[in-house]
């Protein structure tokens, strides 16, 4: 028994090896729809600004002051929430490359 694959490992294989007769390299991502990305920027930032809040919570309850770490929580979280929001974006963008053919909306300017 302990030279036989688990099943995860087979499973892998099988999928691996089916590619391989396709000609596929790798799957590729279904794409995601706007609705879903921005559930995403919101699930991230206020999961964020909840756990920020929460450990500022905690820490006023530990060293009994007030509102000083609920505060700073708060502020650690916003912050957070909005570097993982870029992320997010980034990540999505290095997925989905604009198209270099695409027409170019006018500035005010021109």
């Amino acid at each position: 028994m302990a030279d036989q694959d688990p099943p995860e490992d087979a499973l892998t294989d099988l999928r691996r090896r089916v590619a391989k007769a396709r000609g596929e390299d790798a799957p590729t991502p279904p794409p995601q729809s706007p609705a879903s990305l921005a559930l995403r920027f919101g699930g991230e930032f206020g999961a964020a600004i909840l756990v920020g809040a929460l450990l500022g919570y905690g820490a006023d309850t530990f060293l009994r002051t007030s509102p000083v770490g609920m505060v700073i929580g708060i502020g650690l979280g916003f912050v957070t929430g909005v570097v993982n929001v870029v992320r997010v974006a980034q990540s999505f963008n290095r997925a989905n490359p604009p198209d270099p053919n695409a027409p170019s909306i006018p500035d005010d300017e021109d």
